[in-house]
């Protein structure tokens, strides 16, 4: 492309993605800047605006892929960019560049917000950043805002090393005991896993999707080789899985679920390790827990999956998170007032509280 130039919906842009998605932090970018994302948001009312700045050697300095969707009652439309943009950390002003470009298109002229989640880390450098963009911390986190990284360079051994004395010794249990692991890529693994998912939600009572949206997650990204499916099973019985996605050099472990059924056994331990090593297998250099509470104590309502996933050795993380930017007066107040009672009364109907887990 020119040098400092824009780009709307160029051409190869999952290339472009994963080239300059790459920081020291984090070696690769996020499924959801990927095509695949928007082919799985695209069949629930979301079109899709991909903006591409240029540096002054003519390659990307910032991208990202922007989901829109009309929100109910406002007449207006939310413009979100899920774990993004991505930019040359060398050159933060091409963050503006980038936000100048979106709010100069169509889109923007019809929007109440524009949320961003950048993959960076928390601090006073990033928020000052988006701050002086005009961007406000935002009314909710879309994406986990904390996390688990874990580096996958190491060989098998010292990954095994690096694991916590209980989760090793459950490993090992595991296998002495019989649990097998199968790599199931396939609808049918598809389904057993849903399965799985569902009993999971019931006692656990999260949100989830309906059956369909998984599908419609694997078609898009099994298509282009970038999913793997795991599932624990003993004595015949599907009891645990874990659903990898690939973007970049970097895994993340998108969806698991579980069963009490003979958890004993402790096959969600050992199936956890198979998936890492099947990632760095893969050619992973990270494996990312996708979801970690940001500040965890004990009596957090996911203390229990952070200490599962501490097990493994990650290192705890925490992005800026999301921040909104209004783009119209009234759409913005609305998006402000409106939003967190939506998300309240969601909660507090599912889960029984008011409070979001993830905060």
């Amino acid at each position: 492309m020119a040098p400092n130039g824009i780009l709307f919906d160029p051409p190869g842009w999952d290339s472009l993605v994963e080239t300059r998605g790459l920081s020291p932090l984090f070696p690769g970018a996020p499924p959801t800047q990927t095509s695949a994302w928007a082919e799985v948001k695209a069949a629930y009312g979301y079109r899709v605006l991909r903006v591409v700045v240029g540096g002054s050697d003519g390659s990307p300095a910032a991208l990202g892929q922007v989901l829109v969707r009309r929100l109910p009652f406002l007449g207006r439309d939310w413009l979100y960019c899920p774990y993004g943009p991505l930019w040359d950390p060398a050159r933060p002003e091409a963050l503006k560049l980038w936000l100048d470009a979106v709010k100069g298109h169509d889109f923007a002229r019809r929007a109440a917000v524009l949320t961003v989640e950048p993959r960076i880390p928390d601090g006073g450098d990033s928020r000052q950043l988006l701050t002086g963009l005009g961007f406000r911390r935002g009314v909710q986190d879309v994406q986990p805002r904390g996390t688990l990284l874990l580096d996958l360079t190491p060989n098998e051994d010292k990954l095994l090393g690096g694991l916590e004395g209980h989760t090793r010794y459950n490993v090992g249990l595991a296998e002495r005991r019989g649990v097998e692991i199968e790599l199931q890529n396939s609808p049918a693994g598809v389904e057993r896993f849903v399965d799985l998912l569902e009993e999971t939600e019931e006692r656990k009572r999260f949100l989830a999707h309906d059956r369909a949206y998984y599908r419609r997650v694997w078609e898009a990204f099994a298509g282009r080789d970038a999913c793997d499916l795991l599932l624990a099973r003993f004595e015949g019985e599907d009891t645990a899985g874990v659903w990898l996605v690939y973007a970049g050099r970097t895994a993340y472990y998108v969806y698991g679920a579980t069963s009490r059924r003979h958890a004993r056994h402790k096959g969600s331990q050992l199936l956890q390790w198979r998936a890492i090593l099947k990632a760095k297998e893969r050619g992973a250099l990270t494996y990312d827990f996708w979801g970690a509470p940001v500040e965890p104590r004990e009596k957090h309502p996911l203390w229990g999956v952070y200490q599962f996933k501490k097990g493994f050795g990650g290192a705890h993380t925490v992005f800026v998170g999301a921040h909104d930017l209004a783009l119209s007066a009234f759409g913005g107040w609305g998006w402000r007032v409106g939003l967190p009672l939506v998300r309240r009364a969601r909660n507090l109907f599912v889960r029984g509280r008011t409070a979001d887990v993830m905060d």
